[in-house]
């Protein structure tokens, strides 16, 4: 999938390795990031098969690699996009636990998640800023995926709120799903 979305990111200019990362930071990374540690030997992989090429500049008297997509990267990506996609539920360490977690006493359960919760709310805090800083630079598909990303944020939060009321007997309160983080 990485070969797919750094095409993807070449087909809108040429960039470096670390423009690819950042590019990757603003716009996929709530639901596909790499370390550089996974792009770079990508982009040496996807050069040796022709699907891109670089070319060596110097920017403040450092050699630097810009990469640019090739003719046949283009017509991968283009047929990668054609083809249709898959639907393949969700596998989550967190539910594989979580459905184990009658063997824990309430309280840790309530603990639990209220920690995932915190991981999940900063995931979207996250998403929230990328959309208040860059929002207008993103195009509709873009901005779409990002909007996924905190919808699904949302949904996985109040879902929580939903269990943990459960398991404490709390009534449910209608509007408590309305709430921002």
């Amino acid at each position: 999938m990485l070969i797919y979305v750094l095409l993807g990111f070449l087909c809108e200019k040429d960039m470096t390795g670390y423009e690819i990362k950042q590019k990757m930071t603003l716009s996929t990374s709530n639901f596909i990031d790499a370390s550089f540690g996974s792009i770079y030997p990508m982009l040496k992989k996807m050069e040796k098969g022709e699907l891109i090429k670089y070319e060596e500049v110097v920017e403040e008297g450092r050699f630097k690699k810009s990469y640019g997509i090739t003719e046949k990267g283009k017509s991968e990506f283009i047929e990668w996009l054609k083809t249709p996609c898959t639907f393949s539920p969700f596998n989550y360490e967190y539910l594989n636990k979580l459905f184990f977690y009658k063997y824990l006493d309430d309280l840790e359960v309530v603990q639990l998640i209220s920690s995932f919760q915190t991981t999940v709310a900063s995931e979207y805090n996250k998403l929230a800023s990328i959309e208040e800083k860059h929002v207008h630079e993103m195009g509709v598909y873009e901005h779409a995926t990002l909007m996924f990303g905190k919808e699904y944020y949302q949904m996985i939060m109040n879902w929580h709120d939903r269990l943990t009321r459960k398991i404490t007997g709390k009534k449910e309160n209608e509007h408590e799903n309305d709430k921002e983080f």
